[in-house]
């Protein structure tokens, strides 16, 4: 089995969306269906992911007859150690990453079964871990909530009702989104304003949740802490 670090071309494919992802605006990330949009989408808000890297390395291998033929995962993914007190984990292993529609798999599991376990081969012998993304490890509820997020990360709000937010926050620790509203605001129209406050402060990562549940006034959230909170709270 050989590999190289040359990756495949993103054009257009037929039935499908490609283009370039722009990843936490520091890289552009190729993607040949909505499908691996959406992965880039929920890797990018996962906080413990460091990097990505689209279609990382081909591998030639010896198909059933016996001819040269290569396979190129769709995405390596880096994460940072997990603090646990002053010491860190070891670095939780890299993913390499096939994303396929389940349909697709179904239909042409026999001629894909080889490439993944060629897959899982290279990934064994280079300290990674194999995965098979299909749409029930993507099209989840955290997308939903990520893609509900997308429309309040870039507006403008009051910094004075950022900063009373998250002091709040910051003094009772875990709380319910309409226990915070009914707290600091009187009127239904403040709090409709709080309210998309709140969530763009989520989508910004400054006030946490359970992005795995479903969002809504019952859902708790709570502050983020780094190294400027602690300074300022």
């Amino acid at each position: 089995m050989k590999f190289s670090h040359k990756n495949r071309k993103i054009g257009y494919t037929y039935g499908s969306l490609s283009g370039r992802y722009a990843f936490r605006a520091e890289k552009s990330i190729a993607f040949e269906s909505t499908l691996e949009r959406d992965l880039l989408l929920l890797l990018e808000f996962n906080e413990s992911v460091v990097d990505v890297i689209e279609q990382p390395v081909t591998i030639e291998y010896q198909n059933h007859n016996g001819r040269t033929v290569t396979y190129t995962p769709d995405f390596l993914v880096h994460f940072e150690p997990s603090p646990i007190g002053l010491m860190s984990t070891p670095y939780p292993k890299s993913l390499l990453i096939e994303v396929k529609a389940h349909e697709k798999i179904k239909k042409d599991f026999v001629k894909l079964k080889r490439k993944f376990k060629i897959g899982v081969k290279y990934a064994r012998e280079n300290d990674l871990i194999f995965k098979i993304y299909d749409e029930s490890r993507i099209r989840t509820i955290e997308l939903d909530n990520i893609n509900f997020l997308k429309r309040y990360k870039r507006r403008s709000y009051d910094p004075s009702e950022e900063e009373r937010i998250l002091g709040h926050l910051g003094s009772i620790g875990h709380t319910a989104v309409d226990h915070l509203l009914a707290f600091l605001y009187v009127s239904k129209e403040q709090r409709g304003i709080a309210l998309a406050q709140i969530w763009h402060l989520i989508s910004s990562k400054k006030i946490g949740t359970d992005i795995g549940s479903p969002l809504n006034l019952h859902s708790i959230i709570w502050l983020n802490i780094n190294d400027n909170y602690k300074e300022a709270y």
